[in-house]
């Protein structure tokens, strides 16, 4: 990966080849990065506490009802939304392996500066929509019955692109490549443990 710029990882994340990864594994690392996610929006809210684009975005992601399915139907962070569905399909890990990734991803994230985490939110609101495609497609996700995981991923589709979408909110802020290259080879490192 040396010399590759920020994009071209998230590109490499995105031609991972999804189909082969267990569909319960990716959901794990879903909930693992959108919990985590949550946390890195609050240090941006606290950063930038009157920026009122990223009040409006995090209306959006923290606190909020816009996630409806099935049996869920209240006010909460959206990583609360898949641990309702994890919790209730009994969704486990299928290797060792996969427990060991999320931790280190977990303590990776962590070691972060406060605006460095900003700073991976805020370009993830541009960047994992095309990784969330290619993830969608992946699997028949309704025919397994886990179709509230396709219907997590298409609306974070839909609520971070276009016009006022969460990514239009977010992009005025400061990027800085070598934070985010850190960042997304973090993140390929965690999706490789699917494999």
């Amino acid at each position: 990966m040396k010399n590759m710029n920020h994009k071209e990882i998230v590109q490499q994340i995105a031609g991972l080849n999804w189909s082969k990864a267990n569909p319960g594994d990716i959901i794990l690392l879903s909930h693992t990065t959108a919990k985590e996610f949550a946390t890195s929006l609050r240090f941006g809210i606290s950063l930038y506490p009157n920026d009122e684009r990223l009040k409006e975005m995090a209306s959006g992601e923290l606190e909020t009802d816009n996630m409806s399915f099935e049996d869920y139907n209240k006010k909460g962070d959206h990583w609360e939304f898949l641990d309702h569905f994890v919790t209730k399909y009994n969704i486990t890990p299928t290797k060792s392996a996969l427990l060991d990734a999320m931790r280190r991803y977990v303590t990776e994230v962590e070691a972060l500066s406060e605006s460095d985490r900003a700073m991976t939110v805020f370009s993830r609101e541009e960047e994992l929509a095309l990784i969330f495609e290619k993830i969608v497609t992946a699997h028949d996700w309704d025919a397994l019955g886990l179709g509230f995981y396709k219907y997590y991923l298409k609306q974070h589709i839909l609520f971070d692109s276009g016009e006022n979408g969460h990514a239009w909110l977010t992009q005025h802020f400061p990027m800085h490549e070598s934070t985010l290259i850190n960042f997304y080879t973090i993140r390929l490192n965690l999706y490789g443990a699917l494999f």
